[in-house]
C-alpha cells in the first residue's frame, strides 16, 4: 500500500474504516451495492461520500476495483473504458470491488480494540483518566460533556502547573482521544463502545 493513507488523512478514519468494514463482510461485490450500503449507515458528519471513500481506497490499494463490459473482464481502467470506442454505447458496464491484503491489513491495524490498546499503552501517565472516562460513559444514560469534564478535572496530573496556572491538558484532549481510538462514541450523549467496555472489563 501507499503511505498510510488514515494515518494521513485521519478526519477520514471513520468512513474509510466504514467502508473497509462493508467489504469484509463478503468478497468480490459490485461497487454500487457497496456504496448503497454505506449510505444506509453513513454519518453526516463524514467530509465525503462513500463513492470518494472507495476511490481513495481504491488508489491506495486497500481495495481492488475489476471492471466487466457484457459480464467479461475488461483489462483497462475506468478512464480508459470511457476513452475506449470500441465498447458499445449501450454495452452494461459494472464496477466490483474486493478487499485486498492491504485494506485487511489496515482495518485490523484501526480495529477499536489495537487502537484503544495502543492509547492506554502510549499514555501510561493518563490511563487512570481514560479509564474513569470510560467508566463514566458505560452509565445507562451515557455522559455529558460537562460530565465528563468534572469527571477528568478531578485528576491531579492535569491540574494547572503550580508555578504558571496553566493547563497543559484540557478534558477535551482525552475525549477526543477515546473516540478516535473507538472506545466512546456520541449517540446523543457519550457512550462507551464494546471495545471500551471490554478493555474495562479486561483490566
Amino acid at each position: 500500500m501507499k503511505a498510510n493513507v488514515i494515518e494521513h488523512n485521519p478526519m477520514l478514519k471513520k468512513p474509510l474504516i466504514a467502508i473497509l468494514g462493508i467489504c469484509a463482510q463478503q468478497g468480490d461485490r459490485s461497487r454500487d451495492d457497496i456504496e448503497a450500503q454505506a449510505l444506509e449507515v453513513w454519518d453526516s458528519a463524514y467530509q465525503q461520500n462513500p463513492s470518494v471513500c472507495v476511490d481513495i481506497l481504491v488508489r491506495n490499494g486497500a481495495l481492488a476495483e475489476r471492471l466487466f463490459v457484457d459480464g467479461g473482464v475488461y483489462a483497462g481502467t475506468l478512464d480508459d473504458l470511457q476513452a475506449d470506442e470500441s465498447v458499445p454505447e449501450d454495452a452494461h458496464i459494472e464496477a466490483r470491488i474486493a478487499l485486498s491484503k492491504a485494506g485487511r491489513e489496515l482495518l485490523e491495524a484501526f480495529a477499536p480494540d489495537v487502537t484503544l490498546r495502543a492509547l492506554f499503552d502510549d499514555k501510561p501517565a493518563y490511563r487512570s483518566v481514560f479509564a474513569a472516562i470510560l467508566d463514566a460513559c458505560s452509565a445507562d444514560e451515557g455522559a455529558t460533556r460537562a460530565e465528563l469534564e468534572r469527571v477528568v478535572g478531578e485528576f491531579p496530573q492535569i491540574q494547572p502547573d503550580p508555578d504558571t496556572q496553566r493547563t497543559l491538558v484540557y478534558p477535551q484532549y482525552f475525549i477526543d482521544a477515546l473516540e478516535s481510538a473507538g472506545g466512546i462514541a456520541w449517540e446523543g450523549s457519550w457512550r462507551t463502545t464494546d471495545a471500551g467496555r471490554a478493555l474495562v472489563s479486561a483490566a
